[in-house]
């Protein structure tokens, strides 16, 4: 588990790392955020071989915000 951002009305944020075998050199490492708003769940998924995923907040926090504003009548 890691710091989960704050947007949306509930957020996680978690990684999930994989070590590369022989023929496969580096680990997979993936972060997911999941974030609910409203009546939407978003999950953002970054993968990176060989070094730290990382999906940008900003661009999480705009799309969290498009959402909320797709919702309302």
């Amino acid at each position: 588990m890691e710091q989960a951002p704050e947007v949306g009305d509930e957020a996680v944020r978690f990684r999930e790392t994989i070590p590369g075998g022989p023929e496969d050199p580096g680990d997979h490492n993936d972060q997911f955020t999941v974030v609910r708003a409203g009546n939407t769940i978003v999950t953002f998924h970054k993968l990176n071989v060989g070094g730290a995923a990382r999906f940008p907040a900003d661009l999480v926090s705009r799309q969290v915000e498009r959402l909320h504003n797709a919702q309302r009548p």
